[in-house]
């Protein structure tokens, strides 16, 4: 589901932040998809007010646009709005959802990023998903270009 270019978001208005895309990686798994060229490094968080407010703005970013993308997709599973196809039949025919595994992927397209340094995006992410992740069970995975090849998410 390309939320990010479906007829539903537009209807729903300005305000509202998606992901990239939903997708079900098999049948318990659900995925939400956001790719990024760059991520500020965590390290420099501090380093002075302008770093800050960018470091502050891009995690914020990223994290409502997973909280937007759940509550959309899951209003549309539970019909609420009166077209949904967009959807696709896959991910509205979930039921039951207490087996579903959800998860949160932040893909990092740059290059030179190396899997260590991933650690740090992935828990600033959870720092500002943390009720979400606690109510949905949701996990938060943070990627590079390589991972993401090495787990069919990107090709």
């Amino acid at each position: 589901f390309y939320i990010e270019q479906s007829d539903l978001l537009n209807k729903l208005g300005s305000g509202i932040k998606t992901v990239e895309f939903i997708t079900r990686l098999d049948a318990n798994i659900i995925m939400f998809l956001e790719a990024k060229t760059g991520c500020p490094n965590p390290l420099n968080k501090s380093k002075d007010e302008e770093s800050k407010a960018k470091f502050i703005a891009f995690y914020d970013d990223i994290a409502e646009k997973f909280q937007d993308s759940l509550q959309i997709y899951t209003a549309g599973v539970l019909e609420r709005y009166e077209a949904n196809d967009e959807i696709g039949v896959n991910l509205k025919k979930i039921k039951p959802l207490r087996n579903k595994e959800i998860y949160f992927v932040l893909v990092i397209t740059a290059d030179e990023i190396l899997e260590d340094w991933l650690v740090g995006p992935k828990l600033e992410l959870e720092e500002r998903l943390r009720k979400i992740m606690k109510i949905w069970k949701v996990k938060v995975i943070v990627l590079n270009t390589t991972l993401a090849k090495q787990f069919g998410i990107l090709s």
